[in-house]
C-alpha cells in the first residue's frame, strides 16, 4: 500500500518549482538583452563608420564639382570671346548685304511698278472675262430654268386637259351604252305589249270559234242521225281548221312583232355605236390637239431660251473686249 502525502511537502515541492521556474525567465530575459546589447553596440559602430565614408565621399564631391566649374568657366570665356567675334563678322556680313539689297530694292521697286501696271491690266481682263463668263452663266441657269419651268407648266396643263378629255369620252361613250340599254329596253318593252296583245286577240278569238261551235253543235244535235253525224264531223274539222287558222294568224304576226324589234335594236346598235365612235374620235382628236399644244409650248420655251443665251453671248463679248461697261 502506498505511503500517504504530506500536504505540506506538497506545497513545498510546488513553491520550489515556482522559484525555480522564476528564475529560468529572469536568466532569458538576462540573456536576451544582454544579445540586444551587443547588436546596438555593433549598429552604432556601423553607423559612425557609414557618417566617416559619406564625410570623405562629400569632400571627393565638392573637389570634384569645383573642377569641373573651374573648366566651364574657362570654356565660357572662350564661348563668348568667339561669340564677340563672330558678332564682329557678322556685322561686316549685313552691312554688306544691306547695300546689296538697297540696290537690288531699287531694280525691284522699277520691276514691280512695271508688274503692278501689267496685273492692273490682266486684273481688268480677268474681271471682264470674269463679268462675262457670270453673265453667260446666270443667263443660261435662268434661260434653262425657266423653260423648264415653262415645259413642267404645259405638261401639268396637258396632264389636265387630256384627263378633261378622256373623261369627256368616256362619259360620252357611257351615255351611249346607257342609251342604247334604254332603248332596247323599251323595244323589248313594246314587243311584249304587242305580243300580249296578240295573246289577248287569240283568247278572244278562241272564245268566239267556241261560241260558234257550241252553237253549231247545239243545232246538230237537232238533225236527223244520218245528217247529225255527218254535220258534227264537219264541225270537228272546220273547229280544227280554224283554231290552226287562228294560231298561225297569231304566230305570224309575233313573228312580224320579233323581226321589227330585231330590226329596231339593229338600228340602235348603229346609233349608239357611231356615238361611241365619234366620241372617240372627237377625244383623240382632243388628245391629238393636246399634244400639239404641249410640244409647241416646250419648244417655244427652248426656242426662248436659246434667243436669251443668244442675246448673252453678245453681251459678253462686249464686256470682254471694254466695248460694254462690267455690270454692277
Amino acid at each position: 500500500m502506498a505511503e500517504p502525502i504530506d500536504p505540506k511537502k506538497a506545497d513545498l515541492r510546488k513553491q520550489l518549482e515556482r522559484a525555480q521556474e522564476l528564475k529560468r525567465e529572469q536568466l532569458e530575459k538576462e540573456k536576451e538583452h544582454r544579445a540586444e546589447g551587443k547588436q546596438e553596440t555593433k549598429a552604432r559602430g556601423e553607423r559612425q563608420h557609414a557618417f566617416a565614408e559619406a564625410e570623405i565621399l562629400e569632400q571627393e564631391r565638392k573637389k570634384r564639382e569645383f573642377k569641373e566649374w573651374q573648366a566651364a568657366e574657362a570654356d565660357r570665356k572662350k564661348a563668348i570671346a568667339e561669340m564677340k567675334k563672330k558678332k564682329e563678322e557678322e556685322r561686316k556680313f549685313w552691312e554688306d548685304q544691306d547695300a546689296k539689297n538697297a540696290e537690288r530694292h531699287k531694280k525691284r521697286a522699277a520691276y514691280m511698278k512695271h508688274m503692278q501696271e501689267q496685273n492692273a491690266r490682266q486684273a481688268l481682263l480677268e474681271r471682264r472675262k470674269t463679268a462675262a463668263k457670270k453673265l453667260m452663266d446666270d443667263t443660261r441657269e435662268k434661260a434653262e430654268w425657266d423653260a423648264l419651268r415653262g415645259r413642267q407648266q404645259a405638261e401639268l396643263q396637258a396632264k389636265e386637259e387630256r384627263r378633261r378629255a378622256e373623261q369627256q369620252g368616256r362619259k360620252k361613250r357611257a351615255d351611249a351604252d346607257q342609251e342604247e340599254q334604254r332603248l332596247k329596253e323599251t323595244a323589248d318593252e313594246e314587243a311584249r305589249q304587242k305580243k300580249a296583245k296578240l295573246e289577248a286577240q287569240e283568247r278572244e278569238a278562241l272564245s268566239r270559234l267556241d261560241g260558234d261551235m257550241r252553237r253549231r253543235r247545239i243545232e246538230a244535235g237537232n238533225l236527223p242521225v244520218g245528217v247529225r253525224e255527218a254535220e258534227l264531223r264537219k264541225i270537228e274539222t272546220d273547229e280544227r281548221r280554224e283554231r290552226d287558222k287562228i294560231t298561225q294568224d297569231k304566230r305570224g304576226k309575233q313573228t312580224a312583232v320579233d323581226t321589227e324589234t330585231n330590226k329596231r335594236k339593229l338600228e340602235i346598235d348603229a346609233l349608239t355605236r357611231r356615238k361611241r365612235e365619234e366620241a372617240t374620235i372627237r377625244e383623240r382628236e382632243s388628245l391629238q390637239s393636246v399634244e400639239t399644244k404641249e410640244r409647241q409650248s416646250g419648244d417655244q420655251a427652248g426656242k426662248e431660251a436659246i434667243r436669251r443665251e443668244g442675246e448673252a453671248a453678245r453681251r459678253a463679248y462686249r464686256i470682254e473686249h471694254g466695248e460694254e461697261e462690267i455690270p454692277s
